[in-house]
């Protein structure tokens, strides 16, 4: 019998106006039980019944994540940006105030989720998908702390309505980075299957 032993793997990069990319952080991520969650109720046909709920197209960028004090239990950000601060501006980020699924309950205070579009999700090869989150150079400027971390969520494994509550999936810390006006930042995320 296989085990499934899914990996991943985040490049956090900065994008200069004149196209040029440095790379800021290049590390393995953590795969955290929020994806065991969400594929348990796919596979036993409990949760949603629309697999558009199972889609990941949404993340958080948060401010004080702790490399020492992470692992496959953490279902949540430490500190996630609020909308003001992903709304900086001049952003064209796209955010959605939704209750996630924190360690197995739907919270009953919303949080702040950006989301991304479809076309922004690539299938490298038959094991393995890669997520590009992006977020524009006047997105999340100004913050009094700088970006440390960042989750992937799936959208709805419960299927809760009238609102999705998203599940996170994959989880990192990163070397702390202030973000200015600048640079864009992409978060490569590339997960195998």
């Amino acid at each position: 019998m296989e085990k499934f032993k899914p990996t991943g793997h985040l490049q956090v990069i900065k994008i200069y106006e004149d196209g040029t990319e440095e790379i800021h952080f290049d590390e393995n991520n953590m795969i955290v039980s929020g994806l065991g969650v969400g594929l348990s109720h796919l596979y036993a046909g409990s949760g949603a019944s629309q697999i558009s709920d199972y889609q990941v197209i949404n993340f958080q960028v948060g401010v004080s994540g702790d490399e020492l004090d992470y692992g496959t239990s953490t279902f949540k950000l430490t500190v996630p940006c609020t909308a003001a601060q992903y709304l900086s501006t001049g952003s064209e980020t796209f955010v959605e105030s939704l209750k996630p699924i924190q360690n197995g309950v739907v919270v009953t205070d919303a949080e702040t989720f950006a989301r991304f579009p479809y076309n922004n999700v690539q299938k490298v090869d038959k094991n393995t998908v890669r997520f590009n989150l992006f977020l524009g150079r006047y997105t999340l400027n100004g913050l009094g702390n700088a970006l440390n971390e960042v989750g992937l969520f799936m959208r709805n494994p419960r299927a809760v309505t009238p609102d999705p509550s998203p599940i996170l999936i994959a989880y990192r810390p990163f070397t702390s980075l202030t973000k200015t006006s600048t640079f864009a930042l992409l978060f490569r995320w590339t997960l195998n299957f």
